[in-house]
């Protein structure tokens, strides 16, 4: 079951108050007893995920704000590890939905446990570059997804996308029970309930049901060509600039241990790190030994095994959310890295991390002859 819904003409100019106004009915009216859903902080311009359960407390929704402070497919996976007690729900960009259905496949979360609102992504914002530009820009979303729609391009003044957004390939909400869409979507945007339950909702709020947009597989098919190209340009740099061992060496050798990349990754999921552990507490004269076999020995020792490691744990699910290079201090293109590795190992496969619920993960699969004869 499958249908189009319309939402309202002017939420691509405001699109906080129809929004604003479909989040509120969904609890108002039972659909749901509790929404995740990104709001601005009291008193300030910044936005963050928060747990609505009253209407009355939908005060500053701005799920198309273009910045991800967290990725919010963790705390989905957080809502509905074990039974919430309720029907939640959560409004999701792409890379956060694909993130939450690889969590579901580690047994991290549970999709039967929540009701999906995906959406059209035109990309985001470093946090702290978009906190200061929405300071000075009351409508900031609005102007965003305009200018977007119609040029491609951040509205003039606005930060530049992070280039994980510009890279990104899966900008529409797939998987989800309803997509909000905004790409090729003549006089306004639509909702598309693409399941059972999606349906079943949108209809019980007696929202007009109308025509599949017919501009919108054209526009969203030029959307990715133009998101893929930038992609291979990425990869390309990448190769050439970071990945031979040399310079990769140099581009992590700033790293400082903070542990912030693992930390904001939606796919490092254990709950006791081997980086925590006392394995790598090595007693005083170990440090000297191998300080005098190779005559210096760069301190933190263990700063490049971190990443090597997580690029074997991880790089089958990777999204490429980019959150990894966001939480960076020290600005290793941490993300980039990553991205360009998993695109190797995900290729290995033929996986996608998150397109589908039905595909398991390599890393818990085992075929006898799935690496021959090639490897």
């Amino acid at each position: 079951m499958s249908g189009y819904f319309a939402l309202d003409e002017d939420s691509r100019k405001d699109p906080a108050g129809p929004l604003g106004e479909f989040c509120r009915r969904l609890l108002d009216e039972g659909i749901l007893d509790a929404l995740l859903v990104a709001q601005h902080i009291p008193d300030s311009s910044m936005v963050q995920h928060t747990l609505v359960q009253s209407p009355d407390k939908m005060l500053a929704v701005d799920p198309v704000a273009p910045v991800l402070p967290v990725n919010g497919g963790v705390l989905a996976a957080r809502l509905t590890r074990q039974d919430p007690g309720g029907k939640v729900g959560a409004i999701l960009r792409p890379c956060e939905i694909r993130a939450f259905f690889e969590l579901v496949k580690l047994h991290q979360g549970d999709r039967e446990r929540i009701f999906l609102i995906g959406m059209d992504c035109m990309g985001t914002f470093e946090p702290p570059q978009y906190r200061e530009w929405a300071k000075a820009n009351p409508e900031a979303s609005g102007r965003f997804l305009e200018a977007m729609l119609s040029s491609g391009e951040p509205p003039q003044g606005a930060p530049p996308l992070r280039r994980c957004c510009r890279a990104c390939e899966f900008p529409t909400g797939e998987g989800a029970d309803v997509q909000l869409l905004f790409v090729g979507t003549d006089g306004g945007p639509c909702l598309f309930a693409g399941t059972e339950a999606g349906e079943t909702a949108v209809k019980a709020m007696n929202l007009k049901n109308v025509e599949e947009p017919a501009k919108r597989a054209k526009a969203v098919e030029t959307w990715i060509k133009g998101r893929i190209k930038s992609r291979d340009e990425l990869f390309k740099e990448v190769e050439s600039e970071i990945l031979p061992l040399d310079r990769l060496l140099g581009e992590l050798s700033s790293c400082i241990t903070c542990y912030n990349c693992r930390e904001v990754c939606p796919a490092c999921y254990c709950k006791s790190c081997v980086f925590e552990s006392n394995t790598f507490e090595h007693p005083a004269s170990q440090y000297l030994k191998w300080a005098k076999k190779k005559g210096v020995v760069k301190m933190p020792t263990e700063s490049l095994f971190f990443h090597l490691t997580r690029m074997l744990h991880m790089s089958t699910s990777c999204v490429g959310c980019g959150q990894c290079t966001s939480a960076c201090p020290m600005g290793i293109r941490v993300s980039d890295i990553f991205r360009t590795v998993a695109r190797r190992t995900q290729a290995v496969f033929d996986y996608v991390p998150g397109r589908s619920l039905e595909e398991p993960l390599p890393m818990t699969t085992y075929k006898e002859d799935e690496l021959s004869p090639q490897w």
